[in-house]
């Protein structure tokens, strides 16, 4: 019996280290199992803070987009207002110089008509001049005919 009982003995103690094996299996299975529990937490403690972080960021974003559209658009009205200033000036100029140039067209046709109807007068006056130099040169003439031929 002693042989069995010597198996026996190995047997327990087997069984005894595999007992023991099983338990340190057990906790470090449980061991992993918290470790891997507290990763998760971790892991979704990190997601949340960078979703967090992405969003805040998003919001920034979106306000800082939202800034520069209402800054454009503001520019954009300015821009416009600035040309149609700009055209309605330019159109003022544009029809002030109009103005100025017919004015000066009806003063030019003012001064030709006058012109034309001075040198007219003149050459009415002149061919007048002419005219009465004429009748006295033949009224002189006349005389002169007149007392030579009394003198003969």
């Amino acid at each position: 019996m002693s042989r069995r009982a010597s198996a026996r003995d190995e047997s327990y103690k087997e069984i005894e280290l595999l007992a023991r094996e099983a338990h340190q299996l057990k906790q470090t299975i449980a061991a992993l199992r918290e470790a891997l529990e507290q990763a998760k937490i971790e892991q979704d403690a990190a997601v949340t803070r960078a979703l967090g972080d992405s969003n805040q960021e998003m919001t920034q974003v979106k306000d800082a987009v939202v800034a520069l559209r209402e800054g454009l658009e503001k520019l954009n009205i300015e821009k416009d207002k600035e040309v149609e200033e700009a055209l309605a000036t330019g159109s003022a100029e544009f029809r002030h110089l109009q103005n100025t140039i017919r004015a000066m067209r009806n003063e030019l046709e003012l001064r030709k008509i006058l012109y034309q109807e001075a040198l007219q007068t003149l050459e009415r006056t002149h061919r007048n001049e002419m005219g009465q130099l004429a009748d006295t040169i033949a009224a002189l003439r006349e005389k002169l005919e007149a007392s030579h031929g009394d003198r003969k």
